[in-house]
């Protein structure tokens, strides 16, 4: 007999994990944007405890309130999945935030990177004070092993990804998702030059990272082509996506990859963005990596729709043809492997994040 690998959640069961999950999403999503920030580390605890006490909490209703109990039970024992030991590792941080006078945040020692485009922390688990750990019952004690093993030194941004994508793993209908289809909250913002995940289902090795992204449709509503422009024989397509009527982050597609989003579903249209928009940047001041353009009508109204077979020749604004032959240079992957602009979400309190495509 072959033993299910997920945990069947009923009808009923299913509103109160998705809640948690969001709570636990939101937490991370609003952690990782105040990494951006410039706050101190006593404010980046706040949304850590937050994670914690929502993740555990999934844990607690999967153990505990659903009908399919002992599959969660065999799972999280049997240490066929990786993350289950990561979930032991949060429960055990958590007894410590929520039961002991000791306050659980990132570690002081961190790692700041960025430029011109934004700076932002990483920060780690610390270090449970063995005087803190003797107070625990025994059976929250037996946990740390967990928790300095897949914790402990570890970017805290990481742990969540993987204790979101365990619980998505084994219950795939728990994610809360947005009105789009995508996570609630997610994917996060990019960091030039950090090739960290940015999504919990995002794979960790680059390659099936880029075959995911590949095959993911863009986010938004709607993409508005701007130009074309052909390097070493490869047809990249550049424009804007936008979600209603604002685009917040420009983007550069391969034809290939066009086309393989069309057959998705998703629309693409030709257009004059900057002869129809109008700029918004600075009333949203917390986007740093690109401009913000608003539609004051329809974008139906000035834009067609894309020739079926694409254009024989190139053609590109010629008010932004520098700016766009930088981009396509530096998406190309000539002198990094970011990924390329793919997808834009938003999160709440935080605006919207962009995250990218690597280069093929």
């Amino acid at each position: 007999m072959t033993l299910s690998t997920h945990v069947t959640v009923e009808a009923g069961e299913l509103p109160a994990l998705q809640a948690a999950m969001r709570d636990a999403q939101t937490a991370a999503a609003d952690y990782y944007g105040q990494t951006a920030r410039n706050n101190s580390i006593d404010d980046l605890g706040t949304p850590v405890r937050r994670f914690l006490v929502a993740a555990q909490t999934v844990n607690d209703l999967l153990t505990n309130s659903v009908s399919d109990s002992a599959t969660y039970e065999r799972i999280t024992s049997s240490g066929s999945h990786p993350g289950a030991s990561v979930i032991r590792g949060v429960k055990y941080v958590r007894n410590v935030a929520q039961h002991l006078a000791h306050v659980i945040r990132p570690r002081d020692e961190h790692v700041l990177i960025g430029g011109v485009l934004g700076l932002r922390i990483y920060t780690f688990w610390d270090e449970v004070p063995a005087t803190v750990h003797a107070q625990l019952r025994p059976s929250t004690q037996r946990l740390k092993a967990d928790y300095d093993a897949l914790l402990l030194g570890t970017n805290v941004t990481d742990t969540m990804l993987d204790a979101l994508k365990f619980f998505s793993d084994i219950a795939p209908d728990i994610p809360h998702r947005d009105q789009r289809g995508e996570w609630t909250g997610f994917p996060l913002m990019s960091q030039p030059g950090v090739k960290d995940r940015l999504h919990p289902e995002e794979p960790t090795d680059e390659k099936d990272a880029r075959t995911w992204l590949d095959e993911r449709r863009p986010n938004g509503d709607v993409r508005v082509i701007c130009g074309q422009l052909t390097k070493d024989g490869m047809r990249y397509l550049l424009g804007h996506t936008f979600v209603g009527r604002l685009s917040y982050a420009p983007f550069v597609e391969t034809a290939d990859q066009l086309g393989r989003d069309t057959a998705a579903g998703f629309p693409y249209v030709v257009g004059d963005v900057l002869a129809n928009t109008v700029d918004r940047t600075e009333g949203i001041p917390h986007v740093v990596q690109s401009a913000v353009f608003a539609s004051p009508g329809d974008i139906a109204t000035w834009t067609a729709p894309v020739p079926s077979r694409g254009w024989d020749e190139d053609w590109v604004d010629e008010r932004t043809a520098r700016t766009w032959h930088r981009m396509v240079e530096m998406e190309r992957g000539v002198a990094s492997s970011d990924y390329f602009i793919r997808a834009l979400t938003p999160v709440r309190g935080h605006g919207w994040w962009i995250t990218r495509r690597m280069p093929a």
